[in-house]
């Protein structure tokens, strides 16, 4: 750069500019008249400038949580209640009835397991006691264990006589049916927290609306994708969400596995009881038995689901308990005069299982039926009406609490990763003359694209009291980046051509110099490198001529200006904007 030395003594001008408290001066001397601004330590916010609605943070949709007939309604809209009294009920007698047929069901699907138990030990015991001191055929069939104590009746009559080995035999036997019930409830337990795992995946890793046996085509601008994850890169919660289903369905495998084992176990020990009762009939050396079965084949476990390895393609659990009924199934069952297979066994856990679950909605079913306030507060509306008929999910009363206030907002696809919960907003509802602070809390997983350009749900908790009504608009400055104690120039004197650049009065020239930006906030921009305290860079040469309609300009976003006129090396963009010219 051509260098021109002073003539003679700059003049300098201190000015104050308004609503800004920045000190710029005004530097005059032969190398032409600049505005500068000295180069100051202090803190930058960069914010995105949002618009919401002011909403209740404590405002609630209820819902009954199950289906009926409205028996009674005591809520009103505009009264004011309190936590916990009754807003409405639904008439019961139903849901009455669907416990009790949930608790026959529990009831009926013991009674099956301890039959196919009892059946399991008679075959053990008849296997196991000699014929010389067994008493006769009628009598083993009527022969009983207790799993948990292993100890055995005939008919009424306790027999006080049992060898040491059949004692043995149905104590093994009872340890292998506790062990097969209890690995049977806890794989069934696992694939349902699995299957939970999978559907929160889907929501969390959910981008596109399409049908996803579709392939999108990027350039069809009708497609509805937000992002592909393969090449965009997956969110936090996406990530987290599919080490949970990963999570979730390495402890599917490990319980099938030791379901596998608990069956193998209880299948070995049958099948060396059907043996063994085989060859005792075949010799003529035992008592008359039902027919011999097959021995049980050994059962297989059911298949350990595999992770997904993409968030659009979750894996499809298999319910242990149909692979377990399948397994080994060539046994026979306790109707057909054959021995209970430890599948079977299996099978009547997986059926309590299932019942007590059922037993357990019906409750929360009937449980249900009364809706009560969840806070203290005003009924804002209430939409049904006795005798109307509602679905689970139907809203019938909105409540309002004195809760926090919040804004809600939408941010789009170009912005959404610069948002994150914890973040400080000024928000500023309409007509009102002072900001209010607020936190981010929520931001929406999945993008509405129900206009051109698909946005994300915001949701900004307010801090104290805000005098807003319901649904009034607000102003929304959201800070996206901070930086404390930190060399800031005015944005206006930063420009980027190629490189990003500031202007240096050095000796009474403006000198180029590259600059590296931190946060860039609306005024301010700090500075990590090029720059030290206390020099002065140039807003704009002052006997530089007004741009004309043609000029380039080039900027920081929220800058308002930057070089003047002179000093600029060639093919470097000039800015346009303030103090482009004398003024």
């Amino acid at each position: 750069m051509r260098r021109r030395q002073l003539a003679a003594a700059a003049t300098v001008g201190i000015v104050l500019v308004a609503g800004g408290g920045v000190a710029y001066a005004q530097a005059q001397g032969s190398a032409g008249s600049y505005r500068t601004a000295a180069v100051t330590v202090g803190d930058v916010d960069e914010t995105l400038a949002l618009s919401g609605t002011i909403t209740a943070s404590a405002r609630q949709d209820l819902s009954f949580g199950a289906d009926g007939k409205v028996k009674k309604v005591t809520a009103t809209a505009g009264a004011t209640v309190a936590a916990g009294d009754v807003l409405a009920t639904l008439d019961p007698t139903d849901l009455e009835t669907a416990v009790t047929k949930a608790r026959a069901t529990w009831a009926k699907a013991k009674a099956q397991l301890e039959s196919d138990q009892t059946s399991q030990a008679s075959t053990v015991t008849a296997a196991t006691t000699p014929a010389s001191s067994s008493t006769s055929s009628s009598s083993r069939s009527s022969t009983s264990t207790t799993p948990s104590s292993g100890s055995t009746s005939t008919g009424s009559t306790s027999t006080s006589s049992v060898s040491p080995a059949l004692t043995a035999a149905l104590k093994t036997l009872a340890d292998q049916q506790s062990a097969v019930t209890t690995a049977q409830t806890a794989a069934t337990g696992a694939i349902a927290a699995a299957k939970a795992a999978l559907a929160a995946q889907a929501t969390a890793c959910a981008v596109t609306t399409e049908d996803p046996a579709e392939p999108a085509d990027p350039a069809d601008e009708t497609d509805e994708t937000a992002t592909d994850p393969a090449t965009a890169g997956l969110s936090e919660e996406c990530t987290a969400a599919l080490d949970a289903v990963q999570a979730a369905q390495d402890v599917v495998a490990q319980k099938q596995d030791t379901l596998q084992g608990a069956l193998q176990a209880l299948s070995t020990t049958l099948a060396a009881a059907v043996t063994t009762l085989g060859e005792s009939a075949r010799a003529g050396t035992g008592s008359t038995t039902p027919t011999t079965p097959t021995a049980p084949t050994t059962p297989t476990a059911p298949t350990t689901p595999t992770a997904p390895t993409t968030p659009t393609a979750p894996t499809t659990l298999t319910d242990s308990s149909d692979s377990s009924a399948a397994a080994g199934s060539s046994g026979g069952s306790s109707g057909g005069g054959g021995t209970v297979t430890a599948a079977t066994l299996a099978q009547d856990q997986a059926s309590i299982d299932t019942a007590k679950a059922e037993l357990t909605e019906a409750k929360r079913a009937l449980k249900a039926a009364t809706l009560t306030a969840p806070f203290a507060g005003e009924i804002l509306s209430v939409s049904v009406a006795k005798g109307d008929s509602v679905a689970a999910s139907d809203v019938v009363v909105v409540i309002k609490g004195d809760g926090a206030t919040t804004v809600a907002t939408t941010v789009t696809l170009d912005q959404i990763d610069d948002v994150e919960r914890g973040q400080t907003a000024s928000v500023t509802p309409a007509g009102a003359s002072e900001p209010v602070t607020g936190t981010v809390t929520s931001i929406g997983l999945l993008p509405d694209s129900s206009t051109d350009t698909s946005t994300y749900p915001v949701t900004i908790d307010l801090e104290g009291d805000v005098a807003a009504p319901e649904g009034a608009t607000a102003s929304v400055q959201l800070v996206i980046g901070t930086a404390k104690d930190v060399l800031t120039v005015p944005s206006s004197a930063v420009s980027t051509a190629g490189r990003t650049l500031v202007s240096v009065l050095t000796d009474g020239q403006p000198v180029i110099t590259p600059v590296t930006v931190g946060v860039v906030g609306a005024t301010r921009t700090s500075i990590t490198e090029g720059l030290k305290d206390g020099q002065e860079v140039v807003l704009a040469d002052l006997d530089a001529a007004l741009p004309s309609g043609d000029s380039t300009t080039t900027r920081l976003p929220g800058s308002g200006g930057g070089f003047g006129g002179g000093g600029l090396p060639a093919g470097m963009t000039r800015p346009g904007g303030a103090g482009g010219g004398r003024g």
